[in-house]
């Protein structure tokens, strides 16, 4: 792996020489071995010299940029050539990531006036009927009490509602 001395000097690609020297200078002072006494501050002054003497002569710099280009470049092509994990059923294919598909089904809009979506609007209405016909007929033939007339508020619900949606999607 090649130092990004770009990174490490904290300048632009297209710093100047006098733009490389300053912050040459302020990292030296932070991390000189005289001033700074971590063990790690002696690696990173050595890589912070090399950086300031590679990119502050020309050659140099320009053999530089060339190999940081090609070490960049080579490792985004190891990184989208990794092979894909294998998947415990053979016939399982990935698709590609970049490729997109759309079911038929994801492109057609909700129908609510489709012969399904009736379908379940009058049985929902049907439920809703027997919620309020059944405790009647129980209470009328006085097999149980006047307590479960409160099964008529979800009957009731039930076909107001689907009455709405049936008139609305028309």
């Amino acid at each position: 792996m090649i130092y990004d001395y770009y990174k490490i000097l904290g300048v632009e690609r297209n710093a100047s020489v006098s733009q490389i020297k300053l912050a040459y200078r302020r990292k030296a002072k932070l991390y000189h071995p005289d001033v700074n006494a971590s063990a790690s501050a002696h690696d990173y002054f050595t890589i912070l010299n090399t950086a300031n003497d590679t990119l502050c002569d020309e050659k140099k710099r320009k053999r530089y940029d060339l190999k940081l280009e090609y070490e960049q470049f080579r490792t985004a092509q190891a990184a989208a050539e990794q092979p894909q994990p294998v998947h415990r059923d053979p016939a399982y294919r990935r698709k590609p990531q970049n490729e997109t598909t759309v079911n038929e089904t994801e492109e057609k809009d909700f129908e609510p006036s489709g012969p399904l979506f009736q379908f379940f609007l009058f049985s929902i209405m049907f439920i809703g009927m027997l919620c309020i016909f059944i405790p009647s007929l129980a209470v009328y033939y006085d097999v149980i009490n006047y307590g479960v007339l409160i099964l008529f508020l979800p009957g009731f619900f039930m076909i107001r509602d689907t009455a709405r949606s049936i008139l609305s999607s028309e």
